[in-house]
């Protein structure tokens, strides 16, 4: 009798672990979350007014409950827009956090709850296989506008694993933000359980994978070992600017490493710190907004708007999500950077409060809260600063001391860096670690 019951656990720890695996591909936690949460439709940043006018747009797999955001002023004038893509267990409210460096550059920004996400039809996520449809979908509206330029794309996680896969298709992407996407499902869940993340033991991992792809096959129809943006990645010819966290512990830093070295277009590396699902840098979001900015200005005509010095200090946040609720304190006078008084409103226009404009109540001076510059950037620091950046961001990144000291006496940024260690193989053998990244 004891052993009966033995097994019955045994076999019920089993059914558990069954149950996780194929959750943790195609369900999930999902981000629900209430419309008011996503703010007035009219706000201000900085001196200029802006609205968000809400959509739906029709996918293979439902309704898709979408937002864009235009300038209060004008909108009818034809400008580029950023569609950004969030992440697997998040919402379009992921993407108010770039707000703050997209519309200020004169950019408008599209986002979207993917289909299983957020406020939008579908039972199930894909991780990027029919996400990618409604992107299609979302490129066929925003085209058949005439206020809209050049697009780009910015992904997340699932959303820069989407972009990937559209962006191999669609030679009209004109610029794409990159930040921890994965090479291919097979390898990052293989990395979870040789890591001890999920409890399977590694004489199970062939069945868990042939239980896992037939579960995900019958649920959400996709093969989730056949989701390979690598492959993809040699198609794509736009510019693309890749970030990843260096304490990623859940896709590790070389996926990211390897999509940019098989990318065919233009390509940009930046590594931080924050994980996962942290809240990126601002120094990292203001130099992907200027990536995309000067790409898509290029790509669509018209000069780039200057927009000077960022008025916040470039400090990483420390909240994961935007904070949509509206204070007394954030009421003020409606002013437009064009020098004109706006249209009159029926009362004050209220501020967009995110945890990036929040810190313009900081001391914009303080350098030490900075973060890490950007390897290879255009500032006025030393050149011994930048080797020494470059070197940390090396390091980060798992490559041993011996080849990143070799390393940064030929080149100056980092993709140069990366480059010249694989055409150099001797100089990073042995040196590289597949594993987690050093200094985590």
């Amino acid at each position: 009798m004891a052993d009966g019951w033995m097994n019955l656990g045994w076999l019920g720890r089993l059914g558990d672990t069954y149950n996780l695996l194929w959750k943790m591909v195609i369900r999930p936690p999902r981000d629900l979350y209430s419309p008011e949460e996503l703010g007035p439709s009219k706000f201000r940043l900085g001196k200029r007014i802006y609205e968000r006018r809400d959509l739906q747009l029709l996918s293979s797999r439902g309704k898709l409950e979408c937002s864009h955001f235009v300038p209060a002023k004008r909108p009818e004038v034809r400008r580029p827009c950023v569609v950004y893509l969030h992440g697997n267990c998040s919402s379009r409210l992921e993407a108010f956090d770039a707000l703050p460096v997209l519309l200020p550059r004169d950019l408008t920004v599209f986002c979207l709850d993917l289909s299983g996400s957020g406020r939008s039809d579908g039972e199930y996520i894909s991780l990027g296989h029919h996400e990618e449809k409604d992107l299609r979908a979302v490129l066929q509206h925003l085209r058949s506008l005439d206020t809209v330029g050049a697009i780009g794309l910015w992904g997340r996680s699932m959303g820069a694993t989407t972009s990937i896969l559209r962006a191999a298709q669609d030679s009209e992407v004109a610029a794409c933000v990159l930040d921890s996407a994965f090479r291919d499902l097979r390898t990052v869940a293989e990395e979870l359980v040789s890591r001890g993340r999920f409890p399977v033991p590694h004489f199970l991992l062939s069945w868990a994978f042939d239980v896992i792809r037939s579960e995900v096959s019958t649920r959400a129809a996709f093969d989730p070992l056949e989701l390979m943006p690598i492959n993809a990645a040699p198609h794509a010819v736009c510019p693309a600017f890749f970030g990843v966290a260096s304490d990623d512990t859940f896709v590790l830093p070389h996926h990211t490493q390897d999509l940019h070295n098989a990318w065919a277009g233009e390509r940009v590396l930046r590594v931080f710190d924050g994980g996962h699902n942290g809240v990126r840098p601002t120094w990292f979001l203001e130099e992907a907004a200027d990536f995309l900015a000067e790409r898509l200005r290029a790509r669509g005509g018209g000069a780039v708007i200057p927009i000077g010095e960022p008025a916040w200090p470039k400090q990483a946040c420390r909240e994961k999500r935007v904070v949509s609720s509206l204070g007394a304190e954030t009421f003020a006078k409606d002013e437009d950077s064009s020098g004109e008084e706006p249209e009159a409103e029926e009362g004050p226009t209220p501020r967009l409060v995110t945890p990036i404009t929040e810190s313009l109540h900081l001391d914009a001076d303080a350098d030490s809260a900075a973060g890490p510059a950007a390897a290879g950037s255009t500032s006025s620091s030393s050149p011994s600063k930048r080797k020494r950046q470059l070197a940390a961001d090396l390091l980060q990144l798992g490559y041993g001391e011996a080849a990143v000291f070799r390393v940064i006496q030929e080149c100056a940024t980092l993709e140069d860096a990366v480059e010249w260690l694989r055409l150099h193989p001797s100089q990073a053998l042995g040196a590289y670690e597949m594993g987690p990244p050093q200094g985590r």
